[in-house]
């Protein structure tokens, strides 16, 4: 019985550790931020159920090294079948998604089989639940707009957003036509789900906001 209690004891003090471990996430010390690599997250494709990558590949769902169904360097090799839907937006000053938004949108509009890569038409398997986000973006924190630096009293200046996991890129605007635009990656970062939802920098006491919010 001493041992069973022995035990116990120690598989409270572990979980109670682990606790600790999670909760020590500091907003703004970025060497607090957990790093989990794309493997192991649902942007690994070979991890969502019915989904089948040759060879377990990670990467080829969404990137290949040649023969690429976009071109141009801000389209990152991509190997994605684009979303075909027209999306409602937030306001109407914001445009339809593109660039890096466009791209999450092949999966996330919740209609484009998210195998559908390399032009193989996919599967029909498509996203469901809280991440298929359709065509309806009204909802939705706003993209596909610029970052309005003209409001100094509203809006932090971007050279000061802080970093990210690992001392990495935090909240990042994306140039797009020579306009620095909120996308979808502006707040996520695709291949790490260290603080979870593949956030950039933490949620807690509204960090992420806080970075372009003054309030």
């Amino acid at each position: 019985m001493k041992i069973k209690n022995r035990l116990i004891a120690v598989g409270l003090v572990v979980v109670l550790l682990g606790a600790v471990t999670v909760a020590q996430v500091v907003p703004g010390d970025s060497s607090t931020y957990p790093s989990v690599s794309i493997v192991n997250t649902p942007h690994n494709l070979n991890n969502y159920p019915g989904v089948s990558v040759p060879g377990n590949q990670v990467c080829l769902p969404c990137h290949t090294p040649h023969n690429a169904l976009l071109s141009g360097e801000e389209n990152v090799l991509w190997n994605h079948a684009e979303t075909g839907e027209t999306f409602v937006m937030y306001s109407s000053t914001a445009g339809q998604p593109e660039g890096p938004s466009k791209l999450c949108m092949g999966c996330h509009d919740g209609v484009t089989a998210i195998d559908n890569y390399g032009g193989n038409g996919g599967s029909g398997i498509v996203i469901t639940g809280a991440a298929a986000l359709g065509s309806d973006l009204s909802n939705d924190h706003p993209i596909g707009i610029e970052y309005p630096t003209s409001l100094p009293g509203e809006y932090n200046d971007p050279a000061g957003f802080a970093p990210g996991i690992s001392g990495g890129s935090g909240v990042r605007l994306v140039a797009i036509s020579g306009v620095d635009r909120v996308e979808c990656t502006s707040c996520h970062n695709v291949h790490n789900n260290g603080l979870g939802d593949f956030l950039r920098v933490p949620l807690q006491e509204s960090y992420l906001c806080l970075q372009c919010h003054i309030k």
